[in-house]
């Protein structure tokens, strides 16, 4: 099993993807984390994560590099060959998406972080984002949303195909940013600073306009001596609201603090009395979840993803977007009252543990690998993800199982006619099967869908007839490029007519087992045979009186196990020119 995640910048990988590329190393699978170089890059090695650089990558707005980018990723999903591939927006969501799906790679997954456009933002910005992100999303098996907002939205206006879009919110490691009081605040803020009657309010987040900065730096300006402003974060030159070096030079001259990039983020929280995020847009506001989940109470801008966070009075308050006077007072009001700070705070500390779990966003991104493995007929990447482990049980096969059904079918029935139709053609055909009523198909299921199957009908040519009115348009076009091949539409005539041509033994029996395969990994077990076994004992294929099965003449195996269930020979026939196949009976029991 090999997983890769793509996001634009290493530190992306490092601080939030993590612990979902962890989880696949845990399993015993490869993790590979595909980003532009950085300094973070080792962090991810001594994980057993390997970094595969996309060099042209950057957070800035450059199309020429972005379709570098692009190209470096593709050759780097043509080599590597993952299993699945998870993107992250906004832009390896948009490439990597298409990327994944034209490189072939099995399962492709992106998590939407947020919405690049809100509703708030002018029609024409809405109106291109919401388009790519729609024809992005058609390339994927499914969409992680972090926000129930920006879900609301996608459901709303169709963005994602229907089924396909999942909640996924966003969590936090709680055991690390868990603060039970003692030494370690006293410690940290002796470090920093601070004095005991100091109310330190603490902002973590790059160094750009978009966070809020300018309003940050207004409203500590407005702020009393009591009031300490930390900043924590790093410069990010690439963006182009990169905050300038004279706003930043000018708050430092006021006595804002800046502590640059920091990795112990958990030691200064303890250092807090407030957080602030006065972002312009979120998605899912990491540092408010960790402030939240160290016991802090949170002043954040009324946005999607921090209405997330904080719920306004309860663990926090909510002030408007480029406000502030609304900044100030919000802060003044908890910090004046230690009260109100205890009580924001604790109630902050219950929400995270409630909401912010790290642990079950992980297992969220591990079971949506799972499902779509298991809808896409994947038997080996669902096991290794974790999923199985269960006793084999024999069931009805329902439409969900035609995928898993048809790639058993081509890799086990490679030599078939059928098989050379293609995977959408037995899709459609096993599709159709499933819903007929004179038409039984199970599975036998470990727990990740289907690892074997048998079909069979009442009524062969009744069938087969009503299949071509139903499907036998998508279906002809899903297999018109093979039937385009020298003698396709030959062989597919005489498939669908041999019932009506046939003479000799057997001839007036008008069931049949069409199929059966089981995954080699679970040969040898009997499963063939038990369901083989199950199919005869069906009411329908009783009722019939007799069921035949038609196999290659070269397929001893398969005669054998046929053999084995009660079938007896009757005949040979050629139902293609120069293939010779074998008709086997079998006749109910007879009730005295």
């Amino acid at each position: 099993m090999k997983v890769a995640h793509v996001t634009t910048v290493d530190l992306s990988l490092r601080f939030l993807i993590l612990p979902q590329l962890r989880s696949i190393v845990e399993l015993g699978g490869e993790a590979l984390g595909i980003s532009a170089p950085g300094p973070w890059v080792e962090d991810l090695v001594v994980e057993g994560i390997r970094h595969l650089p996309l060099n042209a990558s950057t957070r800035g707005v450059a199309p020429l590099r972005d379709l570098n980018a692009a190209v470096e990723l593709w050759r780097t999903l043509r080599t590597e060959r993952p299993d699945i591939l998870h993107t992250h927006n906004p832009k390896p969501g948009l490439y990597g998406r298409i990327l994944g799906r034209l490189a072939g790679v099995p399962i492709v997954v992106n998590t939407v972080h947020g919405l690049y456009a809100t509703p708030d933002d002018r029609r024409a910005k809405r109106f291109v984002v919401y388009v790519l992100e729609a024809v992005a999303s058609r390339f994927s098996d499914a969409e992680l949303i972090q926000s129930s907002e920006d879900l609301g939205l996608i459901s709303k206006w169709r963005i994602a195909p229907a089924g396909r879009a999942r909640l996924l919110g966003n969590g936090v490691n709680l055991e690390r940013f868990r603060f039970e009081g003692g030494r370690g605040r006293a410690a940290m803020r002796a470090d920093l600073g601070l004095e005991p009657g100091q109310i330190a309010v603490g902002m973590v987040g790059r160094l750009v306009e978009e966070k809020g900065y300018p309003e940050l730096f207004e409203a500590a300006r407005q702020l009393d001596d009591r009031y300490v402003v930390l900043v924590i974060g790093p410069d990010d030159t690439s963006k182009g609201d990169s905050l300038p070096a004279e706003l930043v030079e000018g708050a430092r001259s006021e006595g804002v603090r800046f502590l640059g990039m920091r990795t112990d983020v958990d030691d200064l929280y303890r250092a807090l009395d407030i957080f602030v995020l006065p972002s312009h847009r979120e998605g899912f506001p990491r540092a408010a979840m960790e402030a939240a989940a160290s016991g802090l109470p949170v002043v954040a801008t009324d946005i999607r993803g921090c209405r997330e966070v904080v719920e306004d009075g309860v663990n926090g308050l909510l002030v408007p977007v480029r406000d502030p006077a609304s900044l100030t007072k919000a802060i003044q009001r908890i910090g004046d009252d230690p009260e109100l700070r205890a009580r924001m705070g604790t109630a902050g500390d219950e929400r995270a543990r409630r909401l912010f779990d790290e642990s079950a966003i992980v297992e969220t991104v591990l079971d949506t690998y799972r499902q779509v493995a298991i809808k896409k007929g994947l038997v080996r990447l669902a096991e290794a993800l974790g999923a199985g482990q269960k006793p084999v049980v024999i069931r009805r096969a329902g439409r969900s199982d035609a995928a898993g059904i048809s790639r058993l079918h081509m890799e086990n029935i490679s030599a078939g006619f059928l098989s050379s139709l293609g995977l959408g053609f037995l899709k459609r055909l096993y599709g159709a099967m499933i819903a007929w009523p004179q038409a039984v198909v199970l599975v036998a299921d470990a727990g990740a869908g289907p690892v074997g199957f048998v079909a069979g009908v009442a009524d062969t040519g009744a069938f087969y007839k009503h299949f071509i009115l139903r499907s036998g348009v998508p279906a002809g076009l899903a297999a018109l490029p093979r039937l385009l091949r020298s003698s396709g539409f030959r062989k597919a005539r005489e498939t669908l007519r041999y019932k009506d041509t046939e003479e000799g033994a057997g001839a007036e029996v008008e069931a049949e087992l069409l199929s059966m395969a089981v995954d080699p990994a679970f040969r040898g077990q009997g499963l063939g045979h038990r369901l083989g076994m199950e199919l005869l004992a069906e009411p329908l294929i009783v009722e019939a009186g007799a069921v035949k099965v038609v196999v290659g003449a070269s397929n001893s195996l398969a005669i054998a196990a046929y053999q084995k269930m009660g079938f007896v020979y009757a005949r040979s026939i050629e139902i293609h020119a120069a293939e010779t196949s074998r008709v086997l009976i079998w006749s109910a029991p007879s009730v005295s």
